[in-house]
């Protein structure tokens, strides 16, 4: 599920046009030494990754089903209070982080973080982690 996601997140950025300039600019931002031409050589080849994939022969409502699937299976799973498998967060938890603090921390409003904030669970145990996480640092 969490790989299904991954791809999702991935379009989201890439290839969805109505994020990609967000993303782009964001993305050049942080990374000057990347140049327009490179970025949209990276754009082409993630496009080719999402055909044999199989994400990118679907429309974006497709591709975001897909996706909002995932992240509803993850609100079933992640309780109001604790983690996962209690009042202790595991490796489980941590893999769940990952990609939800890659959805609720990106500045832009795809629909995979509307769902994440429309979540209050998701939200709770991705801060949670977040400040746990912080704090070593």
């Amino acid at each position: 599920m969490l790989d299904d996601l991954y791809w999702v997140m991935s379009y989201s950025r890439w290839k969805d046009d109505r994020y990609f300039p967000a993303f782009r600019d964001g993305f050049m931002a942080q990374h000057a030494q990347i140049d327009e031409a490179g970025l949209n050589k990276a754009r082409d080849y993630n496009a080719q990754r999402y055909y044999y994939q199989g994400i990118g022969r679907y429309t974006p409502d497709q591709a975001y089903a897909r996706g909002l699937s995932d992240l509803q299976v993850l609100a079933d799973l992640i309780p109001s209070d604790g983690y996962v498998h209690g009042v202790t967060p595991t490796s489980v938890d941590a893999g769940i982080y990952g990609f939800i603090a890659n959805i609720h921390f990106f500045p832009i409003p795809t629909p995979l973080k509307a769902f994440v904030s429309d979540h209050p669970n998701l939200v709770r145990h991705c801060e949670t982690i977040h400040a746990m996480v912080s704090k070593k640092s």
